[in-house]
């Protein structure tokens, strides 16, 4: 048996249902390098007696470590937000299918249910781009365009500990029509002290601490408009 655990974006976040399902692991394995780890592995491992292994992102991605364990004994394997949320977790499940490893689900919140405090409808965001920071693919406007095209929001996710402010910089010297556009810097989601607050790219605002993401603001209608206002600034 494989569990796919969700642990949320900050700890109390894991549903009962994950609780119950790292306690019936036999073993244990979290990744951290989708996101920053604001959960407390040591607390998750004094609450469920199962003691919990973090794995790099190469054994994740490059060894069968998680699916070998599985075909053995109950395996859990934790992940930061939802568990399905990246392409490579999502992966993971489906090589399991293929094995013939019975495998459940637990879901937790994540950004994309974090992003409506932005006050942004989340039925009117299209098409998520990731921005990195080591380097600046075109492809990343080209959806945005896309997404601009039909009246979408767009939400942009950055490197672990990539500002915001440079990542809105960037955004502008890939597309120059950009500069000037309505977006919401969303620093630390679900965190006791998340902040949410509009700027426009190419302006200089500050930020906090990391994690951050943007959303690019599309078409909007009068109550998402009053919702703006109060993060305005």
């Amino acid at each position: 048996m494989l569990y796919l655990v969700g642990l949320g974006l900050d700890d109390g976040e894991i549903t009962q249902k994950g609780l119950k399902a790292l306690e019936n692991a036999e073993k244990a394995y979290a990744e951290f390098y989708t996101n920053t780890e604001t959960v407390s592995v040591e607390e998750l491992e004094e609450k469920t007696g199962t003691e919990i292994e973090k794995l790099s992102r190469e054994k994740v991605e490059q060894e069968d470590i998680i699916l070998e364990s599985a075909e053995e004994k109950d395996t859990a394997f934790l992940v930061s937000g939802d568990p399905l949320t990246a392409t490579t977790h999502y992966e993971i499940k489906h090589r399991a299918v293929q094995r013939g490893i019975e495998t459940t689900v637990v879901h937790a919140p994540s950004i994309f249910t974090s992003i409506a405090e932005t006050g942004l409808n989340v039925y009117k965001f299209g098409r998520t781009v990731t921005l990195p920071e080591d380097f600046a693919p075109e492809s990343i406007t080209e959806h945005i365009e896309k997404n601009d095209s039909i009246g979408l929001h767009t939400l942009v996710l950055l490197d672990i500990n990539y500002d915001g402010s440079k990542a809105a910089d960037k955004l502008v010297k890939i597309d120059e029509s950009l500069e000037g556009r309505r977006a919401v810097l969303v620093e630390r989601a679900n965190a006791d002290s998340m902040n949410a607050k509009v700027i426009e790219l190419g302006e200089e605002f500050e930020t906090g601490e990391t994690p951050h993401c943007l959303a690019i603001v599309g078409k909007t209608d009068h109550m998402e408009e009053e919702f703006l206002e109060s993060h305005d600034g």
